[in-house]
C-alpha cells in the first residue's frame, strides 16, 4: 500500500512541476524566423508574381507567456524601399511608380488584432502607408510554435490606385498576356511567417 502510494505522489508532483514548468516558459519574437512574402497578379489570366520584403522592424512587447497573446502586441513597419522580387529593374519601377506616388517616409506600419487562443481562426491585419489605414480580413494557423497569416490587400485602400496605374503604364507591354491586354491586378496576397522562440527556466 506504502508503495502505492508513494508512485502515486511521485505522479502527482511529477505532473505538477511540468506544469509550473510550463509557467516558466515565454515566447519572444525571433526577427531572424520572420518573413513577410507578397504575390502581385499580371496579365487578364491573373499570373503571380512573387516577392517579399528584406527589411521588417518590430516593435512594442515582443515577450509573452502566451504565443496567441504575443501577436497582438507587436507592432510592425516595413521599408517599401526594400523590396525584392528577384528582378533588381522591376524593384526599382515599383518604388518609383508604385511606392513613389504617396508622400511620405515610405514606411509600411501596421499590426494584428482579433486574434483568437486557438490553434487557426480569422483575424485583421492593421495597416497605415502615409495617411491612408486600412484593416482586412487574415486567416492564421499554428503549427507549434510557428504562425502563418495570410490575406489579400486591395492596394486603393493603402492609396496606391494612382501608383498602380503609372506602374501600368511604364510597364504596358510586360504586362499584356496571351490576349494582348495590358493589366496589373489591385490585389495582392501577402503571407507572414514567424517563429517564436520558446524560452523556458
Amino acid at each position: 500500500m506504502k508503495i502505492v502510494y508513494s508512485s502515486l505522489l511521485l505522479l502527482i508532483f511529477g505532473i505538477f512541476g511540468s506544469v509550473l514548468a510550463e509557467e516558466n516558459c515565454i515566447y519572444e519574437y525571433d526577427p531572424s524566423k520572420t518573413s513577410l512574402e507578397w504575390t502581385a497578379f499580371k496579365f487578364t489570366e491573373k499570373t503571380g508574381v512573387k516577392g517579399k520584403f528584406d527589411s521588417i522592424r518590430v516593435f512594442g512587447k515582443t515577450k509573452d507567456k502566451s504565443k496567441y497573446t504575443i501577436s497582438e502586441k507587436i507592432k510592425f513597419q516595413i521599408d517599401s524601399l526594400s523590396i525584392n522580387s528577384a528582378n533588381p529593374d522591376r524593384d526599382a519601377k515599383i518604388k518609383k511608380f508604385f511606392f513613389g506616388s504617396v508622400k511620405g517616409n515610405q514606411k509600411l506600419t501596421g499590426n494584428f488584432s482579433e486574434i483568437g487562443a486557438g490553434e487557426s481562426g480569422n483575424a485583421k491585419l492593421n495597416l497605415q502607408y502615409g495617411k491612408f489605414k486600412t484593416s482586412l480580413p487574415v486567416s492564421f494557423v499554428w503549427k507549434e510554435d510557428t504562425v502563418e497569416v495570410a490575406g489579400t490587400v486591395d492596394v486603393a485602400t493603402l492609396g496606391l490606385t494612382q501608383g498602380l496605374v503609372k506602374l501600368n503604364a511604364e510597364c504596358n507591354d510586360l504586362h499584356k498576356g496571351s490576349d494582348g491586354v495590358s493589366k496589373l491586378w489591385p490585389t495582392v496576397d501577402v503571407k507572414v511567417v514567424s517563429t517564436f522562440k520558446k524560452v523556458c527556466k
